[in-house]
């Protein structure tokens, strides 16, 4: 049987390959969307699906819960106790999606026909595309239990498959409506529903032969008590998910409300950049998240916060080695992806965003630290408060006159407020000793991030401002160099430094042997 770091290595392999192939996707897909849909009806499309997001919220929690019991499940080794969990949670999921789509068809018709600043023109076409994008929701909730299967039992290889299949049929879809006759936004959304339709059929399938827990037999509900504490864990992760999601799709509201439907394409595009970003610090969370939980299931709360620690640490530190060279070269970066020059707004919101998620995740272990120890009200209902307050001050700027990146400022000091939260939470329900954690986790972390930012963007200025491809080439090449080296020497601890040296030995000693 593969041990724990090697299958860490492993998935972490499968994680990474699904990166790159999705990356490079959603980068090509998002620029022929944007060419063949226009400013107007991406921007349509853009808050339509935000709105659906903000709906959605509920299945976020509840897919958080549903993998948080499956691996601590796992980590007990409970083999029935474990068919129950799933069963339960399908069942949730069930009437999660009854009350979602309620919701949507009531709230979302609304916001169209009494809110949306859109041409009278295009109207239609929004509500054909709100029930495009509410079918696909509905589908991705009755699947959340067997992604959430897949996660906990860490055959992260076919999550990676099945997702790359899923990005080359988007591409697909953003390829064919460009030579479409047909109305090129209803076109989108169709295509789009059938492509996260059959993603996700395979994946029940999937689930279906591999893992007998997944074998649903309809029967009566004898463990109400599980019930209770899956819906309890969920009710809880609901404030915090529907405040985040509120927060940002809230945010494209209120600008279209004082500005637009032009900005909105702005604010896409930048959304759009933020979910790559996020996409690849997930990506690392990924592979390591199971083992945390299961750490904790097993009883060994030591590991369990040396891994969250780790995670806090090496999450950051990747994110800046990709967001520094974002930042400074977003505007030749966004020419070259869109194919035309980017607006002041959309490359001041892709800056803000990327600050937003490196921020993010220096507390991101924290996070999940509390969620495998499963006393999350805390967490939820104060950083989820924040969350939310970020968009009556952004309105109240707005209102004052003050320019858009106003509410983007707001959410960058909320975030920074919300680092001192999550680790004072951490402190009270895992035990984390919160001084040693700000000195040697975030302290360095951000200073090291501060310094590799000064310097390349010294080198920009003054070297390299009319060399664009050098400059994109170089400033990356020296990101990666400096926090790689600087980070290993001062930053890891000795026990991640001997983790990183094993981890490359087993990986050449796996290359031998197959040579």
């Amino acid at each position: 049987m593969m041990n724990n770091s090697g299958r860490v290595i492993l998935n972490t392999g499968f994680l990474y390959a699904n990166m790159l192939v999705t990356l490079a996707v959603q980068l090509i897909a998002v620029r022929l969307v944007l060419q063949a849909l226009g400013p107007v009806d991406y921007g349509i499309y853009s808050i339509i699906a935000g709105l659906v997001a903000m709906f959605a919220f509920m299945n976020v929690a509840m897919s958080a819960a549903t993998q948080r019991f499956l691996s601590y499940t796992i980590g007990v080794g409970n083999l029935k106790e474990l068919k129950e969990i799933f069963y339960h949670s399908v069942l949730l999921h069930l009437l999660i999606g009854i009350i979602i789509l309620i919701l949507l068809e009531i709230g979302g018709n609304y916001y169209i026909t009494h809110i949306l600043q859109a041409p009278k023109a295009r109207m239609e076409v929004a509500q054909i595309l709100l029930h495009c994008i509410t079918f696909s929701t509905l589908a991705n909730i009755i699947t959340v239990p067997y992604e959430a299967d897949i996660n906990a039992n860490e055959n992260l290889g076919a999550i990676a498959l099945i997702n790359i299949l899923d990005s080359l049929m988007k591409l697909g879809t953003a390829i064919y409506i460009g030579f479409s006759s047909q109305d090129k936004l209803v076109v989108y959304g169709l295509l789009t529903a059938i492509t996260i339709s059959l993603t996700l059929l395979i994946k029940i399938l999937y689930c279906r032969k591999h893992y007998p827990e997944s074998h649903i037999h309809f029967h009566s509900i004898k463990q109400w008590k599980k019930i209770k504490d899956i819906a309890s864990f969920a009710m809880w992760n609901l404030i915090g998910s529907g405040c985040s999601i509120i927060r940002y799709q809230g945010t494209a509201i209120l600008l279209n409300a004082f500005f637009g439907i032009l900005i909105n394409t702005a604010y896409g595009i930048a959304q759009q950049v933020n979910g790559l970003l996020i996409f690849f610090a997930n990506t690392i969370v990924r592979a390591i998240r199971p083992q945390i939980i299961k750490s904790e299931g097993g009883g060994d709360r030591t590991r369990m916060l040396q891994l969250s620690y780790t995670t806090c640490k090496i999450t950051s530190l990747m994110v800046a080695i990709l967001a520094i060279p974002l930042y400074i070269e977003m505007d030749f970066i966004l020419n070259i992806w869109l194919h035309q020059s980017p607006t002041a707004e959309c490359i001041m919101f892709c800056r803000a965003f990327l600050i937003i998620v490196f921020i993010n995740q220096l507390t991101i272990g924290l996070q999940i630290a509390i969620e495998s120890v499963g006393k999350i009200r805390n967490l939820q209902i104060i950083v989820g408060s924040m969350h939310f307050l970020s968009l009556p001050f952004g309105y109240m700027c707005m209102k004052m006159g003050l320019p858009a990146n106003a509410i983007m400022i707001c959410i960058i000091i909320e975030e920074i407020i919300c680092i001192g939260l999550r680790t004072l939470i951490a402190h009270k329900q895992t035990g984390l000793t919160y001084k040693p954690f700000l000195l040697k986790n975030i302290l360095p972390t951000i200073c090291l991030a501060f310094m590799t930012w000064g310097l390349l963007q010294s080198v920009h200025d003054l070297l390299l401002h009319n060399m664009p491809w050098t400059s994109c080439i170089l400033v990356s090449a020296f990101s990666i160099i400096i926090i790689s080296t600087v980070a290993y020497k001062y930053v890891l601890t000795f026990e991640e430094q001997r983790a990183i040296n094993n981890f490359g030995k087993l990986i050449l000693n796996k290359i031998k042997s197959k040579q």
